[in-house]
């Protein structure tokens, strides 16, 4: 990782509480749609309020079984939720890549930079598994 990329990611010297990989949100491999699976999280007070209160949001009401819509709302609209807000930063989209960027936007060349590519945006581990073999990703033997 070059020294560029890795002051970015100093969450400490940021005050940064969570750090979540971008996820295609409407197949946009760009916008702010963090991914609450593929993030670290620093415990603080604010941090775990937002993930007690996401955890209620996802086993009640219109979130039941989902977690990415409401994680998001608690995220960048807080105050309608009656919580703090937890400073929250994208993980460098060039070294931790969703599935759509990894798979089908970068180049060779580009991917040899990714530090963890997120088989995402593919439904079926038959499917994730050959997508991996299909780009050298998988070592297991069968």
């Amino acid at each position: 990782i070059d020294q560029d990329a890795d002051q970015n990611f100093d969450a400490t010297a940021k005050q940064i509480n969570i750090w979540a990989q971008v996820d295609p949100h409407g197949r946009d491999p760009t916008n702010d749609y963090l991914c609450p699976g593929f993030a670290v999280y620093r415990s603080t007070s604010d941090t775990i309020q937002l993930v007690q209160k996401w955890g209620n949001l996802t086993r009640h009401g219109e979130h039941l079984q989902r977690n990415q819509k409401p994680f998001n709302e608690l995220i960048w609209r807080p105050e309608r939720y009656n919580i703090p807000k937890s400073e929250a930063k994208s993980l460098p989209i060039n070294l931790f890549a969703n599935g759509i960027v990894y798979f089908e936007n970068m180049t060779d060349v580009e991917r040899k930079d990714v530090v963890i590519a997120h088989n995402n945006c593919i439904s079926g581990v038959e499917k994730k598994v050959q997508r991996f073999k299909n780009f050298n990703l998988w070592s297991l033997s069968e």
